[in-house]
């Protein structure tokens, strides 16, 4: 047995509590979301018309996967519109004009020059009139079910925004770590603090209209969108029914320049309305809170428990006095992987947790990132998938 001083005791204490805190509370999330069903029934008689909008810039190697879907959803083409609108310097233009020619109620717009992706929304919502807006991207592979998945939702007039689900098509190693990523994204989105994440939402046009639209400067418009919809007291729901797969960076270098822009436009929309405080979260604001935070803490503590881990047990082999901390480092690491088991169990990917111990890293990475992006100028680049 160790004799261990009261003093230690207590240090010991202090550290189990700082570190198995923010782990409960993902675990608690990851319980809670296995009863969070969102299936509902829908009237066709009923549904609202939408406009689908579809921003691109430069994807002729991608563009005819959103196109096949947008062909084959299962809505109502009387009750659809579709407005494409183009910046790019190759070939994209001409294989949606190709693609889309016979379409009824389709609008394509050319820019000669880039526009940020929020110009680009604005622009095609001012061309259309569809109750609900759809976003995808022109590197989305669509369900057929995927805008009755989002439509039928908004039967609450409190709900503004519903974003459906998303998958990254697993291509390589990295891809498959981010896969994971937005499984535990999801997971969380299932319990608490719904967010729209830029492709396969929806938003009430009459919303759009009353607040301005998306904001062109914003890196992240859709981080500004959802900040705005909790301030202004509305409701987003996110629904875990087939949606899209998208295509992901499949070398580190293009991930980097990626989460860089996704750093700095967060940012950019934190910065905006930090003066709101918990406003920015819904009700209850601080259980939602810890909520969403512990989707970025959660991991990160796991990288960082796994690398201290073994130097633990080497100074406790030789100080016994040191012994206890291998063990209070071992208790998060092993609540954070069964609250993962278990999110990826309630969407169906068992198999992704396998990647959690590189995910881990790669999100200590991206928060580090994120406080060294604070306040930089950076411009929008094309990310390569």
């Amino acid at each position: 047995m160790i004799n261990l001083p009261w003093m230690l005791i207590l240090v010991y204490i202090l550290i189990g509590i700082i570190l198995w805190i923010i782990p409960l509370i993902n675990l608690f999330t990851a319980f809670v979301s296995l009863f969070r069903k969102r299936s509902k029934v829908y009237s066709k008689k009923d549904l609202p018309t939408v406009t689908v909008i579809v921003p691109s810039y430069n994807e002729e190697k991608s563009v005819e996967r959103v196109l096949n879907g947008l062909h084959d959803l299962n809505y109502p083409r009387n009750k659809m519109e579709f407005v494409f609108v183009d910046d790019s310097t190759d070939n994209t233009f001409k294989i949606i004009e190709k693609a889309t020619k016979d379409w009824e109620n389709a609008k394509r717009i050319k820019h000669e020059k880039r526009f940020t992706k929020a110009y680009g929304l604005n622009e095609a919502l001012s061309v259309s009139k569809g109750e609900l807006v759809v976003v995808y991207d022109a590197d989305c592979s669509i369900d057929a079910d995927s805008i009755i998945n989002l439509v039928k939702y908004f039967d609450n007039p409190k709900v503004v925004a519903v974003q459906g689900r998303y998958e990254a098509e697993k291509r390589n190693f990295l891809s498959r770590i981010v896969d994971l990523e937005y499984t535990l994204w999801q997971g969380g989105q299932l319990v608490a603090t719904p967010v729209l994440i830029g492709y396969n939402y929806a938003v009430r046009r009459s919303y759009l209209e009353k607040t301005g639209g998306w904001i062109p400067e914003m890196l992240a418009e859709d981080h500004e969108l959802w900040y705005r919809i909790y301030v202004d007291g509305y409701r987003i729901v996110y629904t875990d029914e087939p949606g899209v797969k998208v295509l992901e960076p499949t070398f580190f270098k293009d991930f980097v320049r990626q989460r860089r822009r996704w750093s700095r436009g967060s940012d950019q929309a934190t910065a905006k309305y930090s003066h709101m405080g918990l406003k920015m979260f819904p009700e209850p604001r601080i259980l939602n809170f810890l909520s969403f935070s512990s989707r970025y803490i959660a991991p990160s503590l796991n990288a960082v428990c796994l690398s201290l881990l073994p130097i633990s047990l080497v100074l406790g082999i030789f100080y016994p006095q040191f012994l206890p901390f291998f063990f209070i480092l071992l208790g998060p690491i092993l609540l954070i992987g069964l609250g993962t088991l278990i999110f990826c169990l309630r969407l169906g990917k068992p198999g992704a947790w396998l990647y959690l111990a590189p995910l881990s890293f790669l999100v200590l990475y991206q928060n580090i990132l994120f406080f060294r992006v604070r306040k930089k100028e950076i411009e929008w680049e094309k990310t390569q998938k």
